[in-house]
């Protein structure tokens, strides 16, 4: 029952949270421009569909329908498609931001150092 349990969290407390969340901030950047694009309302279709779809899975789960061993296989592929979103934000890594960043720029050449 192990991952029935560790599924059944992730869909209530994780996953469908974080798809409301983001219905809710589609909504809001609808009602600040009094109009959904087409984008926009697809996006919030495609949200609304997979929240019902996790809804019905997590009906499965609670009525029994749901095996440990395809609570496992749904488990997994929730978590790393989960983590390939994570993934995906790292995409847009900003330059700026890096506390690492070295001060020195090798193409900053003084005329002291033109003695070469």
């Amino acid at each position: 029952m192990a991952y029935i349990t560790q599924l059944k969290h992730l869909i209530q407390n994780e996953l469908i949270p974080d798809v409301e969340d983001h219905i809710d901030d589609i909504f809001e950047s609808i009602a600040s421009q009094n109009d959904a694009s087409p984008q926009e309302r697809a996006q919030l279709e495609d949200m609304q569909a997979l929240r019902d779809e996790y809804k019905e899975l997590l009906g499965e789960i609670n009525s029994g329908q749901i095996d440990e061993e395809e609570a496992e296989q749904l488990y997994t592929e929730l978590t790393s498609m989960r983590e390939g979103e994570e993934d995906e934000d790292d995409l847009y890594y900003d330059e700026d931001e890096d506390e690492d960043e070295d001060d020195y720029d090798e193409f900053d050449i003084d005329d002291e150092d033109d003695q070469y």
